[in-house]
């Protein structure tokens, strides 16, 4: 099967994740050194840091949204990659299965991106994370892949 065109909103979305990304990385570089030795590198269930680390770390958050960006980029562009259960991916239905999990991928992608960015931000400020933070996102991708899932039957039962 074929690579499956982009959108605009797919790059609009695409470099929104890459400015932010890129943005994180020289605030990083730029307070590196104003950063104290240690600074959190890990947030409990509720938001409270629960470990530390060397400020060098300011960079994974950053570094996970510029890996994670092609990474979904790649996966929503082949429909080869797909794992759509209980629909066949065919010639006819790619193009509204991928728009689908497209809009999935980019709403996950947006998801990560923010919370990299908030915790990255905590990281700084040497601050707890938001108590809300880790409930809404397994909140969010849940609601995320069920609707993706309903969705994709539907199309499937219509090809």
């Amino acid at each position: 099967m074929k690579r499956l065109a982009l959108r605009k909103i797919d790059l609009i979305i695409y470099c929104i994740c890459i400015l932010a990304a890129l943005a994180s990385l020289v605030a990083g570089i730029i307070i590196y050194n104003r950063l104290p030795a240690e600074i959190p590198t890990q947030f409990g269930l509720t938001g409270k840091i629960s470990g530390y680390g060397s400020r060098s770390a300011i960079f994974v958050f950053p570094a996970f949204e510029l890996f994670m960006l092609p990474v979904l980029v790649a996966v929503s562009m082949f429909p080869v990659c797909w794992n759509v259960p209980g629909v066949t991916i065919t010639e006819a239905n790619a193009p509204r299965l991928g728009a689908c999990i497209r809009n999935m991928l980019n709403a996950m992608l947006l998801i990560i991106t923010v919370t990299m960015t908030t915790l990255l931000v905590c990281q700084t400020k040497d601050c707890n994370a938001p108590s809300f933070l880790l409930p809404a996102l397994l909140l969010l991708f849940l609601v995320l892949v069920i609707v993706t899932i309903v969705r994709t039957r539907i199309i499937g039962r219509n090809s």
